[in-house]
């Protein structure tokens, strides 16, 4: 691992530019000066402290991200997230719910059915307790 004396803080200045997706002549604009300079102090290897502030400003970081910034940190951690990313919690929150609902939607349509059922075969019994007892009436009425 290289120590930050040995960084080429001017590449990752630039680095970190692109990783933001800003363009030269916007953060050009943005420190106040030419283009032509931006692209100079990204090709020095340590620039002065005022311009490392003033790209840290702008870029929305500290001063110590760009002096400790690594490319390939940046392209590992890119990839752990990218497969982190793919595991998306509400998804998940969403499949189980919709699961769960479906389960008891499910289960409150069996109970209806039990229900609907238990009615039949109780109204039935008194349709021909009825029955009978008429029949009883009319036999025993004779």
């Amino acid at each position: 691992m290289e120590n930050a004396k040995e960084r080429h803080i001017g590449k990752n200045i630039r680095a970190i530019r692109q990783i933001r997706g800003m363009k030269q002549e916007i953060f050009a604009r943005k420190m106040g000066i030419a283009q032509q300079n931006v692209s100079k102090m990204e090709n020095k290897k340590s620039p002065s402290e005022e311009q490392i502030e003033a790209a840290a400003k702008i870029l929305q970081t500290s001063t110590e991200a760009i002096k400790n910034f690594d490319e390939n940190g940046i392209f590992q951690n890119n990839l752990f997230n990218e497969q982190v990313n793919n595991f998306n919690p509400v998804e998940k929150v969403v499949e189980l719910y919709e699961r769960l609902l479906k389960e008891a939607k499910d289960e409150i349509t069996t109970l209806k059915a039990e229900l609907e059922d238990f009615k039949n075969k109780k109204r039935s019994a008194k349709t021909k307790a009825g029955i009978t007892k008429q029949l009883q009436s009319v036999v025993g009425g004779k």
